[in-house]
């Protein structure tokens, strides 16, 4: 048994019993690490006492390598992120990055995934509330990108031709990119007209200029993006629930 100590991010924590919980951390060194918090819900000692899911700080746990739930030892707390648990949208939207990370992210480190994610998290928390699903889409796509799943959204897919400006083309999911208008007959994905294609171009590039148009209907094409390549099959829960806190006038 070795003890590690890693900067991490809190993904998910729930009960385990009357008085301990299982906490679900990303961590930079490790990557995805579930730990045993003994006591944890009893006293709000070792860090534990101001702890909230998307928490950042200095993870300290007991490493045995044949076991999948390692012992919890200690963790100092660096950045709270409470501007994310005071605002339910932002929570979800949010849980929707850790969601993508703990699902995807096996159990070696990757600091450059790690980065992404802190980096996004913060950006969300910051971001004004007039651009929040915009940054949100940004943020997603960036760690979609990360995680090895980008889109090709300037080449056609099938035959490599770039796409013209003003050219209606067609997602396919199976093929992971945008199909041009004259291979577009063989896909039933979503159609994208030159404004939708070119300002997922820039949610992509994280190049965008000014506020998507029709931000639910991204938000729906990246979802749909991510069961396909990344959750099994079955949307994520975090953007089931964020789809729920949209407002009507936002939709």
């Amino acid at each position: 048994m070795s003890q590690i100590n890693t900067p991490a991010i809190l993904l998910r924590a729930h009960p385990y019993s009357e008085t301990s919980q299982i906490l679900r951390f990303y961590s930079r060194e490790v990557g995805v690490v579930a730990t045993l918090a003994k006591g944890a819900r009893r006293n709000s000692g070792r860090g534990l006492g101001a702890l909230s899911t998307l928490a950042e700080g200095l993870l300290t746990f007991y490493h045995r390598p044949s076991r999948e739930l390692q012992t919890f030892k200690d963790f100092s707390l660096l950045h709270d992120r409470m501007g994310l648990a005071r605002d339910p949208r932002r929570f979800a939207g949010a849980s929707v990055l850790g969601e993508l990370v703990l699902q995807n992210a096996g159990s070696e480190g990757n600091p450059r995934l790690y980065s992404v994610l802190a980096t996004g998290l913060d950006a969300l928390e910051a971001v004004e509330e007039e651009r929040f699903l915009t940054g949100l889409m940004i943020e997603i796509w960036t760690l979609i990108e990360e995680l090895g799943y980008a889109p090709s959204v300037r080449q056609c897919v099938t035959c490599g031709r770039d796409l013209e400006e003003g050219e209606m083309g067609r997602l396919d999911f199976a093929e992971g990119g945008i199909r041009c208008s004259l291979c577009q007959a063989e896909t039933q994905g979503p159609r994208l007209g030159p404004v939708a294609r070119g300002q997922l171009m820039g949610l992509v590039d994280r190049s965008l200029e000014g506020e998507l148009i029709r931000p639910v209907a991204h938000l729906r094409l990246a979802s749909d993006f991510i069961t396909y390549h990344i959750s099994g099959g079955t949307p994520l829960r975090s953007m089931e629930v964020l789809g729920r806190l949209i407002p009507k006038e936002d939709a």
